[in-house]
C-alpha cells in the first residue's frame, strides 16, 4: 500500500458563471469508492434542478490499485469529466472526489468554453478544500516499567536525536497504572527502527505489540 499520499484536507466549494450557465462544484476527501458514490448521490440531492452532474474521483481500492473514474453526463465528450480529473492529477491529489452541478443558462458555451468553465470551478473547490499529506501507519501498543519510562519518554519526545527525528511517529495516549502503557502510531517504513530504538532505550524491559497498516494520519 502506498505509504504517503496527498489528498484533500476538507470539503471545498466553488461557484462560477459563464453566459448565464451556473457551475457549482463540491470536492471532498474520500477513503473508498463507496464514499465517492455516496458524495455524488448527495450532491445530486442538493441540486435537484441542475441540468448536468459532472464528477471525477480517484481512490485506492482494497488491492491498492488506483481507481480513476469520471463522467461528462451528456456534455460533449471530453469537455467536462476529464478536466475535473485533470485538476486532481496535475496536483498529484488522490483519494478525492469532485462533483459539478451545471444549471444551463440557454446559451451554448462551445467545447472550449465548457472545458474552461469546468476546470475553473473545479480549481476553486480544490483550493477551498486545501491539501494534506497522509501517511500509512502501524499501531504500537507499548508496555514498560516505571524504572524505564524516563528513558522511553526521552526517546519519544526528543527533538535533538537525528536518528529519531527522521522517524515519523505520533503519540496517541499514555496510561499510568501498575505499568505504563503507550499507544502510538509510526509510519509503516519506520516501525522496525522505532521498535529497535525503544527496546534499546528500555534495556530490553519493554513489550511492544504491533498492529500493521491500521490507517492514515496527517503529517
Amino acid at each position: 500500500m502506498k505509504e504517503i499520499l496527498k489528498t484533500l484536507n476538507d470539503h471545498g466549494v466553488g461557484s462560477y458563471e459563464e453566459k448565464r450557465s451556473q457551475f457549482i462544484a463540491c470536492s471532498a476527501p474520500i477513503s473508498s469508492e463507496e464514499e465517492a458514490l455516496t458524495f455524488i448521490k448527495d450532491m445530486k440531492g442538493w441540486h435537484k434542478k441542475a441540468h448536468h452532474y459532472v464528477y471525477a474521483y480517484t481512490v485506492y481500492d482494497d488491492e491498492d490499485s488506483l481507481i480513476c473514474r469520471y463522467t461528462d453526463d451528456r456534455e460533449p465528450q471530453g469537455t467536462a469529466g476529464i478536466p475535473l480529473l485533470g485538476v486532481f492529477q496535475n496536483q498529484n491529489i488522490e483519494n478525492a472526489v469532485i462533483v459539478v452541478a451545471r444549471y444551463y443558462g440557454g446559451i451554448p458555451l462551445g467545447a472550449a468554453g465548457l472545458t474552461r468553465a469546468y476546470r475553473k470551478v473545479a480549481g476553486m473547490a480544490v483550493r477551498g478544500s486545501g491539501s494534506v499529506y497522509k501517511i500509512l501507519y502501524d499501531e504500537l501498543f507499548i508496555t514498560v516499567d516505571y524504572t524505564m519510562y524516563n528513558n522511553v519518554r526521552y526517546l519519544l519526545h526528543s527533538n535533538t536525536r537525528a536518528d529519531l527525528m527522521i522517524l515519523k511517529h505520533k503519540i496517541i495516549q499514555e496510561e499510568f497504572s501498575d505499568r505504563i502503557r503507550i499507544h502510538m502510531y509510526t509510519a509503516v517504513g519506520d516501525t522496525k527502527k522505532m521498535c529497535e530504538l525503544l527496546t534499546e532505550a528500555a534495556l530490553g524491559r519493554i513489550s511492544i505489540q504491533i498492529e500493521e497498516q491500521k490507517g492514515r494520519y496527517n503529517i
